[in-house]
């Protein structure tokens, strides 16, 4: 029997499939953490991360637009009148038995309504942070925050006629809930009398005019409450003219209370015509006396929905006005059937949401486009451009300190030779070629080496087929105290690792290891995953030289060598290579530390020999300096990716470029086994925004209200 006819605004936003973008974390996912391990992150999970706050937010926010939404479709009807006209009886009529209780109602003064009831329904209160941003809202648009309105009937009497106050309280409306607006999907505005007068010490009628202006934002009709003797009173078109100037667009309706049996509807219509068509009043509601019996066969107790009969409720104890539209026509009125459309109950169907309601959904949806759009994806969008550029500063100290360790470098940064790991793999091959390209007299009088392999069995295995002791004894330990002394190469143990990375910025592009400080906060720590970066890359060095294009450059750097000094120096040039390289792989034996690794170039070894006409002819020939530089490239890639994997910072892709004189050099790829896994808080994870998400939030919730 309720009213089914209302235009519904459209949804601003439909918050359910809105959330289900928020939160999905797969196809549609906002971001993509690229490292450590790669993995979608939704928009709230990523937001929750970045700031909690945020993220509660806006899933507060969206429920709220979700609730207003289903509150925006409710209107809101005033009902202001003439002084005992029976406003409130009109009330408490669409009220439950409880609520109307809880109403004031009477002719005397005591009994007057002196203060703003607006009644809600119930369920409205079930979101309690919509229904005090509600009430916010409410108290914002009249001036002052309202005042529940008292669950005691005595107390909620006192409210209503003010006792307890003064003019002031006028301006604190009161708020009630009750359950059959639920049903009838209604708000009513109980207004006091507009042009009450001020001797009575409870607000002037400009006051109260002045109120009612606010209030009725809330509205989205008025009803005017009269009696048939009131139809020619001044006062009632003062009331008329106070709605229409105040809400010109809003729909203006009139209740005529108290019609006697002897008044038929077309008699008090035509009564209030003149008043109607000045103020464009849409429609006539009436209600008999109730109080005299004659009324009773105009009252309906039965009214028709669709093909069924229902029966309206009726409470013999507290009887209160039927009203319904009154028409034109007596066979249209009761004691005639009518229709359940034509009951004042019905209007709510009728009725578009009020402007508040607009006004609040909009500034529901307003809030949640700012906390999705403006704040929550443009702090994913700071926070992945700030992993971004933490990641960068750290990959850059850790290319730096690659660089530094495996180059010689001039004053101003530019790489002047590049330095190889000298790994029992590149000396093994470079040991076999130059033997085999050696002339047969060099290899004539190479024997065992019995000193080496008593230091090494690792030198010994390589040379010790070839080398005689005595020259061995020299020369090894001769290219040691140059690695010693730094005057050959580079030898890269924990500490000197630390070192270069502290010099390259560490502490401030490292936050996960040191945290603002100079030192890191656990140090046993940092010092063991140094270790394990130079054990790593030791392991997985398996790097090493084409053996076709090394025998060929072998073979050259012999014919480079004049016949003449070939004689002169026999047996020595071989001699004293081999030992060279035997020295370096007995240098963990004169270290402290259990891990280190050599880096030299082969010119520097060469040269460090005395074997000057080899190292000219390697630091010139093209095929050797290429053959060096391919191998020291790929040595220098594995180096930096194991320092960051190791160091949970992400290498980047594609991997980095390095500028070596007129060239640019891209590091390849390397094939590396790391198992160590950091923990995640020791790692500078690096996000991504992924424009798929930004793409399908436009299209379902975009960034500018249209």
């Amino acid at each position: 029997m309720f009213g089914t006819k209302r235009r519904t605004q459209s949804a601003a936003i439909d918050w359910p499939p809105l959330r289900a973008l928020l939160e999905d974390d797969d196809r549609r996912a906002a971001v993509q953490r690229a490292f450590p391990k790669p993995r979608h992150e939704s928009f709230l999970a990523a937001l929750r991360r970045i700031d909690p706050a945020k993220a509660e937010e806006v899933v507060s926010l969206g429920l709220q637009v979700h609730n207003a939404t289903k509150l925006a479709e409710f209107p809101t009807l005033a009902v202001a009148g003439m002084l005992n006209s029976g406003k409130t009886s009109l009330v408490a009529s669409l009220l439950s038995h409880e609520g109307r209780q809880r109403t004031l109602r009477g002719v005397a003064n005591r009994k007057g309504t002196h203060r703003f009831v607006l009644w809600l329904p119930e369920k409205w209160r079930e979101d309690a942070g919509l229904w005090q941003l509600l009430l916010d809202d409410f108290g914002n648009a009249v001036g002052q925050p309202p005042e529940l309105l008292a669950e005691s009937p005595e107390e909620a009497h006192a409210q209503y006629n003010n006792r307890h106050g003064d003019a002031g309280t006028l301006d604190i409306p009161l708020v009630a809930t009750d359950a059959a607006l639920d049903q009838l999907e209604v708000g009513l505005l109980d207004c006091p009398d507009i042009v009450s007068d001020e001797v009575f010490g409870v607000g002037s009628p400009e006051r109260r005019r002045e109120l009612l202006g606010k209030a009725s934002t809330f509205c989205s009709a008025f009803l005017i409450v009269s009696t048939p003797s009131m139809a020619r009173d001044r006062t009632l078109g003062e009331i008329l003219q106070t709605t229409s100037e105040l809400m010109p667009g809003v729909p203006r309706f009139m209740a005529i209370n108290k019609i006697r049996p002897g008044q038929t509807p077309e008699d008090v219509i035509e009564s209030f015509q003149a008043q109607a068509k000045r103020y464009d009043v849409k429609r006539f509601y009436g209600a008999y006396d109730f109080e005299i019996p004659n009324s009773q066969p105009f009252i309906p107790r039965v009214v028709r929905s669709n093909d069924q009969l229902v029966e309206l409720p009726a409470d013999e104890a507290d009887p209160l006005p039927v009203f319904y539209s009154l028409a034109t026509d007596p066979d249209e009125n009761p004691p005639a059937e009518i229709s359940s459309d034509r009951l004042l109950t019905a209007l709510a169907g009728e009725l578009d949401s009020p402007e508040s309601s607009a006004r609040f959904l909009l500034g529901r949806c307003a809030s949640l486009r700012r906390a999705i759009w403006d704040v929550g994806l443009d702090a994913i969008k700071s926070d992945a451009t700030h992993s971004q550029q933490i990641a960068d500063r750290a990959r850059r100290t850790m290319l730096e300190t690659t660089i530094s360790l495996f180059s010689k470098q001039s004053s101003g940064g530019a790489i002047d030779e590049v330095r190889m790991h000298q790994s029992e793999r590149i000396i093994r091959q470079l040991t076999d070629a130059f033997c085999q390209a050696a002339p047969w007299y060099a290899r004539w009088g190479v024997r065992i080496n019995t000193f080496i392999q008593s230091r090494t069995r690792a030198a010994s295995d390589l040379i010790s087929r070839y080398t005689p002791t005595r020259v061995a004894e020299s020369y090894a330990e001769s290219i040691k105290e140059k690695f010693k002394s730094k005057k050959v190469g580079r030898v890269v143990d924990v500490e000197g690792l630390d070192n270069t990375l502290r010099r390259y910025g560490a502490p401030l592009t490292l936050p996960q290891w040191f945290q603002s400080q100079n030192d890191p906060p656990d140090p046993e720590r940092w010092n063991q995953q140094l270790e394990l970066i130079l054990k790593s890359f030791d392991e997985n060095d398996r790097v090493q030289f084409d053996s076709e294009q090394l025998q060929r450059v072998a073979e050259e750097m012999w014919r480079s060598i004049p016949r003449n000094t070939k004689l002169k120096f026999g047996l020595t040039p071989l001699a004293a290579m081999l030992a060279t390289f035997g020295g370096i792989l007995m240098l963990p034996f004169d270290f402290v530390a259990t891990t280190l690794v050599a880096n030299a170039s082969i010119v520097e070894l060469l040269a460090a020999a005395g074997l000057t006409a080899l190292s000219v002819y390697w630091a010139g020939g093209k095929n050797a300096q290429a053959l060096s530089l391919q191998a020291a490239i790929e040595q220098m890639s594995m180096f930096y990716s194991v320092s960051c994997h190791t160091l949970g910072v992400d290498p980047g892709t594609p991997l980095p470029t390095i500028q070596i004189k007129q060239n640019r050099w891209p590091f390849p790829t390397p094939n590396i086994s790391l198992s160590n896994q950091l923990e995640f808080e020791r790692t500078l994870p690096v996000f991504e925004v992924r424009d798929e998400f930004e793409s399908e939030l436009s299209q379902l919730f975009p960034r500018t209200h249209s």
